[in-house]
C-alpha cells in the first residue's frame, strides 16, 4: 500500500488552492506560518467536544484510534463484515484516495456516512439551498468535505447502498442538564490531545439531542453533476479528485491561479524562514502570474487595499499593483453615502494607496469632524470592556449552543481634568455557576451613578447587553 494518499483535509485544502498541494507536500523546501493547529482551531469552536458528544448518540460504537493507515484500513473492512455495527473515525481507501469518517453506520447492506461538525444549524430556518437551486456559498466547504467522503465510499464498497449526512449543532436545543459541557474534557493521551468523556453522561444529559442530522444526498449530487453553483466549475468533481491525486502523489505543482484568497495564504517566508534557506510559495505564484520581484511584493498591494469587496476583478484586469490603480478605478460614480460627513470608503482607499505611492507614513485625522464628535461626549468617560464565550456546548440548563456567557469586564473612567481611574471589575470564578445576571447587576451599578459618555469596542458590549435583556426576559435562572 501507497503510504502517501490524497486525504480529506489535502483534499478540502485543493479545492481552495491547488497549487499548495505541491507546497504541502514539499513541506521540508517551503516555508508555512500557518498557525492552524488542527487542535486548537477544532478546541476554540468546541469542535473536539461536540465530536465527542455525537459517539454517546450512538451507544456501542467502535472507535477507530490507531493512526496508521494500513491497519485502520484493514480493521475497519474486518468490522463491516459484521451485520450492524458502528464506527468512529472509519478508515476508507479507494486507490490513492483515503478519508476518516466521523460516525460510519452500517445497517446490513446500507451505509451510512455521518460526518460531524461544530457549525450551528436551525433545523427550521436554515438550508443549503439558494432560491435558484445553487447551494449556499457558506456550507460549500462542508458539503465538499462530505461530498468527498461518499466518493471514496461508493468506489470502495460498490455493494453497498451508501448515504451521508452532516451532524450539526442544534442552535434551537436548549441544555437538558448542568455541567454537561464539563463532563467532555481535553485530555492527553499517549502523547495526543483528545476530547473525552470523563464523566458519565446520564439519561437526563442524552435527553435533548443538542446535534441534529441532516442528509446531504441531494447536495452531494448538485456537487458531482457540477450545479451545485451558478458558474459551474471548469472539470468536474470527479476530474478534480483525479487531477490533484495525481499531482500530489506525483509531486507535480498545479499552475497557480491567485486571488483575493492568497491574502490568507501560509507559504510565505519571514526573515528567518529565508535565512534557513526555505522558499516562499506566495511569492513563486506572484511572480509566476505577475513578474513580481520580492522588493516589488514587499510593497503594499491590491491585496492589502482596505474594505475592497471586488478585489479579485481587480486581479483579474491585471490592476494589482498600487500605480496601475487610479482614483476612477476606485469611486468611478459618486457614492451614496458621500453627503455624509467623513470620508467615503473610496476616499480612504485612494488615500491609502496615493500614501503608499508617495512613502508617506502619517496620520490622517479628521480634525473637524472628530472636534463634533468630541463636543457630543459627557464627563466622566466612562470605558468598558467585555471577556465573553460562546460554548458549543452550554455549561448550564436552558442554554442553546453558542448562547454567549459574559463572564468578565473592566470599567475605567477618563475624568475631565485628565485623571485616568480603574473604576471596577467584575470576574465570575465560580466554575458551573451561570455568570451573566450578576455580570449585567455588577455593571449597572458601575455606570449607574451618573450620566458620563459610555465607549466600547465596536459593537460586541452592546450585543452582549441586549442578549443578556433578552436572556432575564426569558430564563428561569436567578
Amino acid at each position: 500500500m501507497s503510504s502517501k494518499f490524497l486525504t480529506k483535509s489535502l483534499f478540502n485544502t485543493a479545492c481552495v488552492c491547488p497549487t499548495k498541494l505541491y507546497y504541502i507536500g514539499r513541506k521540508n523546501e517551503y516555508a508555512n506560518q500557518s498557525v492552524e493547529d488542527t487542535f486548537l482551531l477544532a478546541l476554540a469552536d468546541g469542535g473536539f467536544q461536540v465530536g465527542e458528544l455525537a459517539k454517546a448518540y450512538f451507544p456501542g460504537g467502535i472507535e477507530m484510534r490507531t493512526l496508521n493507515y494500513e491497519t485502520a484500513e484493514a480493521k475497519t473492512r474486518e468490522l463491516l463484515e459484521r451485520e450492524n455495527v458502528v464506527i468512529f473515525e472509519a478508515a476508507l481507501r479507494f486507490e490513492d484516495l483515503f478519508v476518516r469518517v466521523d460516525v460510519l453506520e452500517k445497517r446490513g447492506d446500507q451505509l451510512r456516512l455521518i460526518e460531524v461538525k461544530s457549525k450551528s444549524w436551525d433545523p427550521v430556518n436554515d438550508g443549503f439551498s439558494n432560491k435558484d437551486g445553487t447551494l449556499k456559498t457558506p456550507m460549500l466547504p462542508y458539503l465538499y468535505d462530505i461530498a468527498f467522503q461518499k466518493y471514496v465510499a461508493v468506489r470502495a464498497f460498490p455493494e453497498f447502498e451508501i448515504s451521508a449526512s452532516l451532524m450539526l449543532t442544534d442552535k434551537s436545543s436548549r441544555c437538558p442538564t448542568d455541567g454537561l459541557h464539563q463532563k467532555i474534557r481535553i485530555v492527553k493521551e499517549d502523547g495526543r490531545k483528545r476530547a473525552k468523556i470523563v464523566s458519565e453522561l446520564t439519561e437526563e444529559d442524552l435527553s435533548v439531542q443538542m446535534l441534529t442530522e441532516v442528509p446531504v444526498d441531494e447536495c452531494c449530487e448538485l456537487i458531482y453533476n457540477g450545479t451545485a453553483s451558478k458558474t459551474p466549475p471548469d472539470v468536474s468533481f470527479d476530474e478534480s479528485v483525479k487531477l490533484f491525486s495525481k499531482k500530489y502523489l506525483q509531486d507535480q505543482r498545479i499552475a497557480p491561479q491567485v486571488g483575493s484568497k492568497c491574502r490568507d495564504c501560509e507559504f510565505h517566508t519571514g526573515p528567518d524562514d529565508e535565512a534557513a534557506g526555505l522558499k516562499s510559495g506566495f511569492f513563486e505564484c506572484w511572480n509566476e502570474v505577475f513578474g513580481f520581484s520580492k522588493e516589488e511584493l514587499a510593497k503594499q498591494n491590491i491585496l492589502d487595499l482596505w474594505n475592497l469587496r471586488a478585489r479579485d476583478g481587480y486581479i483579474q484586469s491585471g490592476k494589482v499593483r498600487f500605480e496601475d490603480i487610479s482614483e476612477a478605478d476606485l469611486a468611478p460614480k459618486k457614492a451614496k453615502n458621500d453627503e455624509k460627513e467623513g470620508l467615503t470608503t473610496p476616499q480612504r482607499q485612494w488615500m491609502q494607496v496615493t500614501k503608499a505611492l508617495n512613502g508617506d507614513s502619517s496620520y490622517f485625522i479628521d480634525r473637524d469632524n472628530l472636534r463634533k464628535e468630541m463636543e457630543t461626549w459627557k464627563f466622566p468617560l466612562h470605558f468598558i470592556d467585555f471577556e465573553t464565550a460562546t460554548p458549543a456546548i452550554p455549561f448550564n440548563r436552558g442554554l442553546k449552543p453558542y448562547e454567549g456567557i459574559a463572564f468578565q469586564f473592566s470599567h475605567h473612567i477618563v475624568h475631565e481634568n485628565g485623571l485616568i481611574e480603574h473604576a471596577g471589575e467584575y470576574l465570575n470564578t465560580e466554575p458551573g455557576v451561570f455568570p451573566n445576571f450578576e455580570f449585567i447587576r455588577a455593571l449597572k451599578r458601575e455606570l449607574e451613578n451618573d450620566s458620563g459618555s459610555v465607549f466600547r469596542y465596536a459593537a460586541h458590549e452592546n450585543s452582549y447587553v441586549n442578549q443578556i435583556f433578552r436572556q432575564l426576559s426569558e430564563s428561569t435562572i436567578e
